[in-house]
């Protein structure tokens, strides 16, 4: 019960947060200088595509480093690096997903692998491959997890099926595990 209520205050928080939000999915090199499209949106070009709203992946390389960025991404994502602090990211599926920024947010539904190394971020995929928690105050809440790591103090890993038990040489940290 504990863990379908905070599986659900942290989907709402989220929801909450990201109400009346409109994202759209620009090229940043067709952006003018105002912010307002210089043409059509499109895919962003490259691999670093921070701060651009909604859009497919497409298998591509995502690095976020804008603060206070917020993306809805769909599709499959190659790998999501956020560096910045105060973001929010709902994702489809990423085969890599490493989060050094702080106050982070990531929704998912399929997650290869995850490495945490920054503070207060919460994920909750759906379902995760393998994750390592390091940093400080990181929840992970998801359905179910293969490989659960934590190497950082004060994190809290929950998940429903997958891994026994979690590997934890930090301090601090709360389990709950099938």
């Amino acid at each position: 019960m504990k863990k379908t209520i905070a599986t659900a205050s942290i989907a709402a928080l989220l929801l909450v947060g990201l109400a009346g939000c409109t994202f759209e999915l620009r090229d940043p090199s067709k952006v003018s200088e105002s912010g307002a499209p210089a043409d059509t949106p499109e895919g962003p070009s490259g691999t670093d595509s921070s701060n651009f709203g909604s859009g497919a992946c497409d298998d591509r390389d995502l690095v976020i480093d804008e603060e206070g960025s917020q993306l809805v991404l769909t599709g499959t994502c190659a790998s999501v690096t956020i560096t910045a602090d105060n973001v929010a990211v709902n994702l489809e599926m990423a085969g890599e997903v490493t989060v050094s920024g702080n106050y982070v947010t990531v929704l998912a539904t399929e997650i290869e692998t995850a490495t945490l190394s920054g503070t207060n971020i919460a994920i909750n995929p759906d379902a995760i491959g393998s994750i390592e928690l390091g940093g400080e105050y990181n929840t992970l809440t998801t359905k179910s997890a293969e490989s659960v790591t934590i190497t950082g103090d004060y994190n809290i890993a929950n998940w429903d099926k997958g891994a026994t038990s979690a590997q934890d040489t930090g301090t601090g940290n709360t389990v709950v595990g099938p």
